[in-house]
């Protein structure tokens, strides 16, 4: 055997070496405790310095496979990050659904196979156009910078795919860290996903560069500068919101939050609704012996169609007409449209006396609660169990968007159950002048679940990215009263009957943050940049194939013997 000629070495450049995969089941384990990881972040269990780490072990997965192998790595990671972070909707399914436990486990499933292909697409296109090629080409940022523009990308994407479900964001376990999280107002919750992701994957370089001391330190020193960088700005923001809080107090209002905590299967039996508007009437009743400058109501509170069940309709403006303080009322109505037909809206209504100053019909929708998406063209989307889940209020008709309800020349901004996981409500009520975000939601659906503790953590996300106090008025918990600075302040028992009487300070006027400036399209625009990135790579490497063919076809010494140039 002997060796090249230097002409045909110089045509035929020996590939990159591709790093040895670690082990089917080794890397599919590892796969799975990232999404666990992420999962674990989040409350109820709290463990927010998790959120750094998620992505360590899907990378050590990933590192030297090909694209097939890695899709499946991050499919697995999301699979498990769906089925632990949230299970409960299982439950949901099941018990109001009709579906039984085997049905209700198939629809959790499907829905958590279906959001895994993000961190599929994630992972296969890393190990496409950097872990195979060039997994340490001694570059510190090139790789990491370039893995974290994809994840906030993505992330962000989950928001309008199919009406938009993203339940837990990588950096939303932040929630449980008032430094950490503080530099949500900078790019929101999806820009603060890019420095989250870039840290662990700067962890992740460190490790697999164990051979390379140089670059794993460089690697774990900038890792470490970076999550500096975020806690040193959420600790200054957080002691100068503490210091404008106490320097310049605004004077005290007073809220009232009213937590009837009706169980989910009692609200729309005919046989408990004397029981229900008797709890109502008993807890009003309560409230006005404070005078509260605002009452609240959660989320379709009462159990009947306002204007359309007439009786019930006129104990409710009896009740509140006996009221001489202003309540956000939390009601199922409808209206007809031009041509006659009955639209249902999830409605919030400002009234004081019995006089409706101001309104806001619930505009994004949650999909199998309040409505069955293409049941018009997919007949079998109407059939009785998925109909079931909507309960007896029928299927609801998105509202119009509207600015801020004015009360006492105070601006409020509504936000209706699902619509508080989305950055972009908030960012509107906030541009538009807001300065108290309200959040009225009905989390019974989910039980004792860890549920309504992820539900309240995006509400700490919303208050944090538009720098506004929030109130946040739930069936049976938790309801709460956050600070700008996402200090929880006040915070309810669930499936307590009472109504909560708490102080609020207002801002003199809607701060400006960058989150509420434009700061928001960080994330989408990072996705952007990794995608024509990615583009580009395709391309470079078919050009360059397609060059190193050409250059041996013209070279003889490639040739095989007996063949000729043409």
């Amino acid at each position: 055997m002997t060796e090249k000629q230097p002409a045909e070495a110089a045509a035929n450049p020996k590939p990159l070496p591709r790093p040895a995969g670690l082990p089917l089941g080794l890397a599919l384990a590892l796969a799975a405790s990232g999404g666990l990881a992420q999962t674990l972040a989040w409350p109820r269990f709290g463990l927010w310095p998790l959120t750094f780490l998620c992505l360590v072990p899907l990378w050590m997965a990933i590192h030297g496979q090909g694209f097939r192998r890695a899709f499946l790595f991050g499919w697995v990671y999301g699979l498990a990050l769906g089925l632990s972070g949230f299970y409960w909707l299982a439950g949901v399914m099941a018990g109001y659904g009709g579906l039984g436990a085997a049905g209700g486990f198939l629809v959790l499933l499907l829905l958590a196979a279906f959001l895994a292909l993000y961190q599929a697409l994630w992972a296969g296109l890393m190990a496409r156009f950097t872990v195979r090629e060039a997994p340490l080409d001694g570059r510190l940022a090139g790789v990491p910078l370039l893995g974290a523009c994809l994840w906030a990308g993505l992330d962000y994407l989950k928001n309008f795919v199919l009406t938009g479900f993203n339940w837990t964001p990588l950096a939303g376990g932040l929630a449980g860290s008032l430094e950490f999280v503080g530099a949500a107002d900078l790019f929101g919750v999806y820009g603060l996903t890019l420095p989250v992701a870039l840290i662990s994957l700067f962890l992740a370089q460190a490790h697999k560069a164990r051979a390379r001391p140089g670059l794993a330190l460089a690697s774990a020193v900038a890792a470490v500068a970076l999550a500096a960088a975020l806690f040193g700005y959420g600790r200054h923001r957080l002691a100068e919101l503490d210091r404008e809080a106490t320097q310049a107090p605004s004077p005290p209002r007073t809220l009232a939050i009213i937590q009837a905590s009706v169980p989910q299967d009692h609200k729309w039996d005919i046989r408990f609704r004397d029981e229900i508007l008797a709890r109502f009437e008993a807890l009003l009743e309560r409230t006005g012996q404070s005078r509260p400058w605002l009452a609240i109501w959660p989320e379709t509170a009462v159990p009947f169609l306002y204007a359309l069940d007439l009786v019930e309709t006129a104990w409710l403006d009896d009740l509140i007409g006996r009221h001489d303080f202003p309540m956000l009322v939390g009601l199922a109505s409808g209206d007809y449209d031009e041509d006659g037909y009955l639209r249902l809206h999830n409605r919030a209504w400002l009234v004081e006396g019995q006089k409706v100053i101001g309104g806001y019909d619930k505009t994004h929708l949650v999909p199998f609660g309040e409505y069955v998406p293409l049941a018009d063209v997919l007949p079998f989307l109407k059939w009785p169990f998925l109909q079931g889940l909507l309960g007896a209020a029928g299927t609801y008709s998105p509202g119009l968007r509207r600015p801020p309800m004015v009360l006492d020349g105070v601006q409020l901004g509504q936000m209706i159950c699902f619509e508080s996981i989305f950055p972009y409500m908030a960012y509107d009520l906030a541009k538009n002048g807001a300065r108290l975000l309200v959040v009225t939601t009905n989390d019974a659906w989910f039980g004792l679940s860890m549920a309504p503790d992820q539900h309240l953590a995006h509400s700490v996300m919303r208050a944090v990215e538009t720098r506004l106090p929030l109130a946040r008025a739930a069936n049976n918990g938790i309801s709460a009263l956050i600070a700008p600075s996402g200090r929880i302040l006040e915070r309810s028992v669930q499936n307590e009957v009472r109504s909560y009487v708490w102080p609020l300070r207002l801002p003199a006027q809607s701060p400006k943050t960058l989150f509420s400036r434009g700061g928001y399209l960080v994330a989408p625009a990072m996705g952007i940049l990794a995608a024509i990135y990615a583009l580009w790579r395709l391309v470079e490497g078919r050009f360059l194939a397609n060059v190193n063919n050409l250059r041996r076809s013209d070279n003889p010494a490639t040739l095989a013997p007996g063949t000729k140039n043409v």
